[in-house]
């Protein structure tokens, strides 16, 4: 599992830079043909996101991932779950992978803003 966990957290983080460098041919790559994102802005079907990419500036302030864990789906699925802090704010974070072609692809990302104060976060 430590070696899924570590493939899985190295795509995503390679995710966080290509939105960084507004890089839509990596996620032509990245995104399954199904993907689906959700955040507070809403939900966006993938060609949404790629849209999403191109249309809006997203420099992204320094970030840092703590306390990455990765669930199994059987043989062709995962979910990897995470906290983000960036820009002042906390983040939990999930992204659900799905492998086909010997390529793990990002199918479903969802982003949810911590509360302050709640479950140990201030």
């Amino acid at each position: 599992m430590k070696d899924l966990l570590t493939v899985l957290l190295d795509i995503e983080k390679r995710a966080w830079e290509a939105v960084d460098r507004r890089d839509v041919e990596f996620y032509r790559e990245y995104l399954a043909p199904e993907a689906l994102v959700v955040s507070p802005p809403g939900v966006l079907d993938r060609e949404g996101i790629l849209r999403d990419i191109v249309q809006n500036p997203h420099e992204l302030p320094a970030y840092t991932i703590a306390d990455p864990k990765v669930v199994l789906l059987g043989e062709t699925g995962a979910v990897l779950a995470y906290t983000v802090s960036l820009g002042g704010q906390t983040l939990f974070v999930s992204t659900v992978y799905a492998r086909s072609d010997g390529r793990w692809r990002a199918a479903f990302h969802q982003r949810t803003p911590a509360v302050p104060g709640a479950g140990g976060v201030d």
